[in-house]
């Protein structure tokens, strides 16, 4: 059954990862995180795995999904809870208003022409690195080193790419956030040491964003071609969300 085009919900979520358990090639299970709730083809909080070497195994740009390269980064500093006393708290928020763009149509504040966005997708947090936005160990921390090897441009159509050029360092809409929060109490010593942040108190910042534009027509453009070649093929899935 279609789902996922009325909003979020638990129930529509519940038949979405039904829908999942039925694609060709699903490793033993369609799993549901606490979070779940309605999403477009695969319900948010939906993980599945498929095995590429079944010759009827899929890969379902609704599962991908139109947030592609969205996530959580959290961000450690040096600061503690007392370092926010009194009226730095009220100018540390007033500060990530003025200097962050947020919000619907918001356009960044990073000069980038055409030539510099294909940068960015090819060579991801190096072209960071080159620009002053991000430090080497940053690197460490993020998976692939913060670069896909495989990644190439000529495959992002220029829709994609026009949508995207004026969104780099912009934190968009919706769920998306920058928030100051606070170490309030350490559940595993080992990990918070790991992450540094094992001390009660300890201020750190949590952003979650995504590519925005760009990836939401990256998602719509392979869309398209799946539903064009399920057409051709003369498949049928239980949701064509799932295409």
């Amino acid at each position: 059954p279609e789902s996922g085009r009325g909003g979020g919900g638990f129930i529509p979520a519940l038949r979405q990862v039904s829908n999942v358990a039925a694609l060709p090639g699903i490793v033993k299970a369609s799993l549901a995180m606490p979070d779940v709730h309605s999403g477009y083809g695969f319900c948010i909080g939906n993980v599945a795995a498929f095995d590429m070497d079944d010759p009827e195994a899929v890969i379902s740009p609704g599962g991908v999904g139109f947030d592609i390269n969205c996530g959580v980064r959290l961000i450690r500093t040096n600061l503690m809870e007392t370092d926010l006393e009194g009226d730095v708290r009220e100018r540390l928020a007033q500060s990530l208003f003025d200097h962050i763009p947020v919000g619907v149509g918001t356009k960044g504040v990073i000069p980038a022409n055409a030539k510099d966005l294909d940068e960015v997708l090819l060579s991801g947090i190096d072209w960071a690195l080159k620009q002053g936005y991000a430090w080497p160990e940053d690197k460490e921390h993020c998976e692939e080193n913060g670069r896909m090897m495989t990644a190439d441009p000529t495959k992002v159509s220029k829709r994609a790419k026009k949508r995207g050029l004026t969104q780099l360092g912009t934190l968009g809409a919706g769920n998306h956030y920058a928030e100051v929060q606070v170490v309030e109490e350490v559940y595993d010593e080992a990990a918070a040491a790991r992450m540094g942040i094992g001390k009660v108190g300890q201020v750190c910042l949590m952003i979650h964003l995504g590519s925005r534009g760009l990836g939401h027509q990256v998602t719509t453009d392979a869309l398209v071609s799946m539903e064009e070649a399920m057409a051709r093929d003369g498949i049928v899935l239980n949701n064509r969300q799932l295409s």
